[in-house]
């Protein structure tokens, strides 16, 4: 499974990787629009339709590629799935081919993501929380440096991302075949969070409830709406609907990804203090403060306006990247202290956070990206708020042994 197999590790480069990916696919899809005469937002659907479909399809084969001690070569395979798609990109001037390319990516993307989320809830348990802000702390790095990678070289980029995926893929393959399947892995997973003297959480016998699967996906996708508007459309709206040049319009996204970034390690911290449901409620005060500043600021700002203005702007991004950072790790975690969650429940899941991302990269095509940034916020105060006695916040501190 993931002991001695690499592959919890290889996901902190995959993670990064996979910040790279979603800031690159988000920044140069405009690029690519102009290039190649095709619709930015159809391009985004695109990848979004392979991040919905694929936990959805995949979620049983990814659950018997795991539990056969084989996650090794699954990820392996996924990696080199989103690599080869990533290499046609850069030549590719025909819809034909560039719909297809950001689906497959999309598909690989979501195989990865559901099966990082099951081996790490599976294999972690208690900590899985802080394991999963440290992959996020990845996530933000190569979101962060994302846009300007792109402005610098466009079209080099997707070479780069071509190259990680497929040196990660290799080393984990070499692994499999180098030292072969990891043994007497299945009896390790079985005692993990039996109760003993490391205090871990005792493994749950029955499912997750449905009504909290829901409140889960739920919160999820309306939070990766607001999470993935900044991310794919910050730069197009800083800089066509603000008039800001195009560097300055890459510190939206880039400051998203920065805030959350360094919030994740003060919030791996408090994991060990705080239940997960009291951080996700911390963490919403930040977003909704951020989120009414942005919409407040975006529209008296202008190419034109005051550095000060720009800056203030900036200071409502962050404070909806520190809003957001722990929303989809830690609302698992939260909602695996109800019970357990299988391939299937991870599927869905997975899907509510691809549908949710999806409709990130098309809302602000539609609506103001501010509008689609205060709506969020209200709307995840009232998920929560409907599940308080599931996740509550007045017990905040973790009770101990």
């Amino acid at each position: 499974m993931g002991y001695g197999t690499g592959v919890l590790r290889a996901y902190y480069a995959y993670y990064a990787l996979r910040g790279l990916t979603v800031g690159i696919a988000g920044t140069a899809s405009l690029f690519i629009a102009r290039r190649a005469n095709v619709h930015q937002n159809l391009l985004v659907a695109a990848r979004g339709l392979g991040l919905i479909l694929g936990p959805l399809v995949t979620s049983r084969a990814i659950g018997r590629t795991v539990w056969c001690g084989e996650s090794q070569l699954g990820v392996a395979t996924a990696l080199l799935l989103k690599g080869f798609f990533a290499l046609a990109i850069p030549n590719a001037g025909s819809p034909v081919v560039l719909y297809p390319a950001f689906f497959m990516i999309g598909l690989a993307m979501s195989v990865l993501d559901t099966m990082s989320l099951f081996l790490v809830t599976s294999v972690v348990k208690g900590s899985g929380g802080a394991m999963l802000s440290l992959y996020d702390v990845c996530y933000g790095i190569g979101g962060m440096v994302a846009p300007f990678i792109t402005v610098a070289m466009p079209d080099s980029c997707w070479y780069v991302l071509a190259a990680f995926d497929i040196l990660i893929a290799v080393n984990l393959v070499w692994r499999r075949f180098a030292r072969g399947k990891p043994r007497d892995w299945k009896t390790k997973l079985r005692r993990v969070g039996s109760s003993g003297p490391s205090g871990s959480y005792p493994m749950c016998s029955a499912v997750v409830p449905a009504r909290i699967l829901r409140a889960g996906i739920a919160f999820t996708f309306v939070s990766q709406i607001a999470s993935t508007s900044v991310s794919a459309w910050g730069f197009t709206f800083a800089s066509q609907h603000l008039g800001l040049p195009d560097t300055i319009a890459a510190l939206i996204p880039s400051t998203f990804y920065f805030a959350s970034t360094i919030a994740r390690f003060a919030i791996t911290g408090a994991s060990m203090r705080f239940i997960p449901s009291a951080i996700i409620w911390i963490s919403l005060l930040f977003f909704v403060s951020g989120a009414f500043m942005f919409h407040t600021l975006a529209g008296t700002i202008s190419a034109t306006s005051h550095e000060l203005e720009t800056y203030m702007l900036l200071v409502g991004v962050a404070l909806m990247g520190v809003g957001v950072c722990p929303h989809h790790s830690f609302m698992l975690v939260a909602m695996a202290q109800h019970g357990d969650l299988h391939p299937r429940e991870h599927g869905w899941y997975t899907a509510g956070t691809s549908l949710g991302a999806t409709s990130g990269m098309v809302l602000p095509s539609l609506v103001s990206l501010p509008n689609v940034e205060v709506a969020s916020a209200i709307a995840l105060a009232l998920i929560l708020n409907s599940r308080i006695r599931d996740f509550p916040w007045r017990d905040q501190f973790k009770l101990e042994s």
